[in-house]
């Protein structure tokens, strides 16, 4: 009874169309609801991506993420300035210290600031970093472990707009600002710092500050400590 009144209903709304046809109607209808699931899937995930945040938080600093650094690459001759930089950190056997894109980042405050992630530094600088670069493979890194680069290389319109006092060197790409990525304390982290301040001396040229927290500065622009803003 209910298969008759079925083939009824069918035939009444598809007066002219022979039996074969139902199932061309069944493809065409699993065809669309197929293409508008995929619209509705590519337009939620075009949507999250727009959601994104521009930095990955790390102990409660901000560091500017790698989807930030390929928009930053996209940009006029950077990818070709940074590829030099990159070649140039390889033949001096510092490429494995730490990625190139981290050396770049200018700071956390630069959403605030409506300043660019990332800049690029004169090639007469890029000496200084691998200085830099050293004390941090051969002294630091072994002595408190892996560390995240907040800052490295800030442009002459970022530095102005700070009053850190560890400014010029950052302008200069002969300075970092740290911090570990273990769970050693702030109490720690300063002891263990200052101690190996000490014991390297001024023929370092080890500048380290320090703040509240487990933000540091690391530069090899001369032997001298100081308390950071942080």
């Amino acid at each position: 009874m209910s298969e008759g009144n079925s083939f009824t209903r069918f035939r009444t709304l598809y007066p002219h169309q022979p039996p074969g046809r139902r199932t061309n109607f069944a493809v065409v209808a699993s065809l669309t609801l197929l293409l508008t699931v995929v619209l509705v899937t590519l337009w939620l995930w075009l949507w999250f991506k727009a959601q994104e945040k521009p930095y990955v938080e790390t102990k409660g600093y901000r560091i500017a993420s790698e989807e930030s650094f390929k928009s930053f690459l996209r940009n006029g001759n950077n990818r070709a300035q940074v590829k030099a930089l990159s070649d140039y950190l390889e033949s001096r056997g510092l490429s494995e210290v730490t990625a190139v894109s981290n050396l770049l980042r200018q700071g956390e405050e630069w959403l605030e600031l409506e300043k660019p992630a990332f800049a690029l530094p004169p090639q007469g600088e890029w000496s200084k970093m691998a200085d830099t670069l050293k004390l941090l493979r051969e002294q630091v890194v072994p002595l408190i472990g892996p560390v995240a680069v907040i800052s490295g290389f800030r442009s002459d319109s970022y530095n102005r707009e700070l009053e850190h006092s560890d400014k010029a060197r950052h302008r200069a790409f002969c300075a970092l600002d740290l911090i570990p990525t273990s769970n050693i304390s702030h109490g720690e982290l300063v002891e263990e710092l200052q101690a190996l301040h000490a014991r390297l001396g001024p023929e370092s040229r080890f500048g380290l500050g320090l703040g509240n927290g487990v933000l540091f500065h690391i530069d090899t622009c001369g032997y001298r400590t100081w308390q950071l803003m942080d």
